[in-house]
């Protein structure tokens, strides 16, 4: 039994790799049945505090008193290949004479805790099938096995569409509350802190961390607090206007994996100068939609016109060459490689021809003064050409894809999350990028989980709700909320 009722106290903690400090004189408590938040962009420290409340890395100074054991969710990770139920018997199972698990016990367990979240219907469910919001519950619930005293969740919604993350930030302070211990919650996202979490502890590139109350601070005074002002924009970029239409799409239908939703006849058009936000959970069918377009999957029905010209059996690369070009999410594999250098990277899918080959040889002085040029032109000033591709900074990786992207000059784009991760300064130039790109006559396509960045950028926006569209007017009266409604299905 785990030494419940006892609060978390961190004093003047300092956290060290190598000789990079991580975090100093970061000083907060949680109490029992409480949820704190801690606030920062990716390597601000955040996984490292939560191995260091759980026991798991030195202090370098400071004190730190936690109630024990501790319970550690890391960041998702690929889905084991076995059952919702022997996943919840994991770590605890019932024994007979010592030796032998007592399965009738083990299952009568386990689906008394898989109940306390909505799960025992699933017990037999492989994990891997599971939708994203129930994996992140599962993994909660089996966390509740070993009785904890102390429950740490690393970045717990970055899966998640807006209103799943919602419903587990929900559950988060609904255990620690009946189970009276406190919650240390990490996220890159201000909203995850309203209105589940007490406080806030901000990270922010080497300041000193500061803890204010929810109650004294909203979520835009957070976000002001955080970023010291650096001018993000919360508004949309401005309407353009639209040409003649690109891409047409037509009574898609494609089943979904496992427990995810299906598209059930989506119909849709991208013009030339205009952006078109699609905004969606990934589980929702916005994961499926994006495999449509890179085609990597054909649906069971439906078409895929480009410029006149049917695509829906066509190849990635066949795409390519048309005209269109696909920016992924940062961490995406499919967008680079990570030991070829910079320039190499720059010119993927370009040396079969002019300006980087020639009769069969590639012009080596053509692909380094285009690096030199793009590093340059697109502000990366601590990068050299001949770098590693893996050597550079997350946000900078993904400066280097838009950069390739937008030097084709294609005639659609066709962007999935592109700033997701990164640091504000990052997302917002990113953003701008391909934002520009669109003004200069290109239809833009942009996918998106979050609605915020959707409206940020969208001349028109789409939900995506239990695999159909919901058509919302982009007006200044536009709000976050009412697009979590339509996607969480509240509107209705």
């Amino acid at each position: 039994m785990g030494d419940k009722n006892v609060r978390l106290d961190v004093k003047g903690m300092a956290l060290a790799d190598g000789p990079r400090w991580l975090v100093q004189e970061l000083t907060f408590s949680v109490g029992p049945g409480s949820v704190h938040m801690l606030l920062g962009e990716r390597d601000t420290g955040k996984t490292a505090i939560l191995e260091a409340l759980a026991g798991r890395r030195k202090l370098e100074r400071g004190t730190l008193l936690a109630p024990t054991p501790a319970a550690l969710v890391p960041q998702p990770a690929g889905s084991a290949q076995i059952r919702v139920l022997d996943r919840l018997i994991l770590h605890r199972q019932p024994k007979r004479m010592g030796m032998f698990i007592h399965w009738k016990q083990a299952r009568e367990e386990a689906k008394a805790l898989a109940a306390r979240f909505a799960l025992d219907g699933l017990l037999d469910v492989p994990v891997e099938t599971l939708r994203p919001l129930e994996r992140r519950l599962l993994e909660l619930a089996a966390s509740l096995a070993e009785q904890p005293a102390l429950l740490l969740l690393d970045e717990p919604t970055s899966e998640l569409g807006p209103h799943e993350a919602r419903h587990f930030l929900a559950t988060i302070r609904r255990v620690a509350s009946e189970e009276k211990i406190p919650a240390v919650i990490t996220s890159a996202f201000p909203r995850d802190a309203y209105p589940d979490a007490e406080a806030v502890t901000i990270l922010w590139r080497g300041a000193e961390p500061v803890t204010v109350t929810t109650h004294e601070c909203s979520e835009g005074t957070l976000v002001e607090r955080w970023t010291g002002g650096l001018g993000i924009r919360r508004t949309p970029s401005g309407h353009h206007t639209p040409g003649e239409p690109l891409l047409r799409v037509e009574d898609l239908v494609l089943r979904g994996r496992g427990r995810e939703t299906s598209l059930a006849g989506l119909e849709f058009e991208v013009k030339a100068g205009e952006v078109l936000a699609i905004v969606g959970a990934p589980a929702d069918g916005l994961n499926l939609l994006h495999d449509v377009l890179l085609g990597s999957r054909s649906p069971e029905k439906g078409s895929m016109q480009f410029l006149g010209k049917e695509m829906i059996q066509s190849t990635r690369r066949h795409r390519v060459e048309s005209g269109i070009s696909f920016v992924n999410p940062p961490h995406a594999r499919d967008q680079s490689i990570a030991e070829f250098t910079i320039e190499e990277n720059l010119v993927l899918g370009q040396t079969t021809g002019p300006p980087f080959a020639r009769k069969g040889f590639l012009r080596h002085d053509s692909i380094r003064g285009n690096a030199v040029r793009t590093l340059r032109d697109f502000e990366i000033p601590e990068a050299e050409a001949h770098h590693r591709f893996r050597q550079l900074k997350l946000g900078d990786r993904q400066r280097v894809i838009v950069a390739r992207e937008v030097l084709r000059n294609p005639v659609l784009m066709v962007a999935r999350s592109p700033a997701q991760g990164l640091s504000l300064a990052a997302q917002e130039y990113v953003r701008r990028a391909l934002v520009l790109q669109c003004e200069r006559g290109s239809g833009l396509l942009w996918l998106t989980e979050e609605p915020e960045e959707a409206m940020r950028v969208a001349d028109r926006l789409a939900v995506l709700a239990a695999g159909r569209f919901v058509w919302i007017p982009v007006t200044e009266t536009l709000t976050r909320e009412m697009i979590i409604d339509e996607m969480s299905g509240a509107a209705a």
